[in-house]
């Protein structure tokens, strides 16, 4: 019996994106694709020839730019060597993996929403052994996230809910400038280029107003009109939907339990 993958897709979804891209069909798509890929070949200090998969996820996130993807590829493998203290001991099977996942629900949702969005959810599984992990393990969970979505994910953009309850205090004042520009800047926007669409946070502590200051001074005005603070989750179900949402805020998908379990 064949087990159902995590991330849903229809099969037109690949399509819909081409065209929103304003590609004239899907020949088109696939040479600027094919152009990369010649171009990667011609690389020498590249340690492989990407899969076409990838490629061509690379192509739909820089809004089918092939200059611009060329660009991003270059960071992706050249950062590596420049932010070692993420890069270095980044493999999933490392002890930081299992110490992230014990601590924290970090899952995307397997439906798409209506706009063609990933949603991720974060919140806390267990609030006493996150005292024990560190913020640049969680940012290395959501690298190795990223890679798994870049060989099976499509998407038009992507939507963060963090759920801030039980989010110890201690760990919250790790997450120094530096290192939210490093993950938000560096690696989400100049490595992956994905458009965030919105970022959702429910029940936020006082002490978060620490934290939006200092996104004010890394992210741009329009990014930061996108992260909305909510009261409950009605705004959830208003503009995600039920159907995609966890059962753990009233949506009628699978349990953050479920999804997490299901991808370990």
């Amino acid at each position: 019996m064949e087990s159902t993958p995590l991330l849903e897709l229809d099969d037109n979804v690949l399509e819909i994106v081409v065209k929103l891209l304003n590609y004239s069909s899907m020949d088109l798509f696939s040479e600027d694709a094919r152009k990369i890929r010649q171009w990667m070949i011609k690389q020498p200090h590249f340690p492989e020839v990407m899969a076409d998969k990838k490629i061509k996820n690379f192509l739909i996130l820089n809004k089918g730019s092939v200059e611009k993807s060329k660009e991003k590829i270059e960071n992706y493998y050249s950062l590596r060597s420049l932010l070692p203290e993420i890069f270095d001991n980044i493999h999933p099977k490392f002890s930081y993996k299992e110490n992230v996942k014990a601590s924290i629900y970090f899952v995307p949702l397997p439906k798409l929403t209506q706009k063609l969005h990933r949603v991720f959810f974060c919140k806390m599984r267990d609030p006493q052994s996150a005292e024990n992990v560190e913020p640049v393990d969680g940012i290395r969970l959501l690298v190795n996230i990223q890679e798994i979505r870049m060989m099976e994910d499509i998407t038009y953009g992507d939507v963060f809910i963090f759920d801030c309850k039980n989010i110890p205090l201690r760990w919250m004042l790790k997450l120094t400038p530096m290192l939210l520009y490093k993950s938000l800047v560096v690696i989400y926007k100049k490595v992956f280029s994905n458009r965030l669409k919105a970022v959702y946070v429910l029940n936020a502590p006082l002490y978060t107003e620490k934290i939006v200051l200092l996104l004010k001074n890394i992210l741009k005005p329009k990014l930061m009109e996108r992260i909305h603070f909510c009261e409950n989750s009605d705004v959830l179900m208003e503009k995600i939907g039920k159907e995609i949402l966890p059962v753990d805020c009233g949506g009628k998908a699978k349990s953050l339990e479920e999804l997490q379990v299901s991808k370990e």
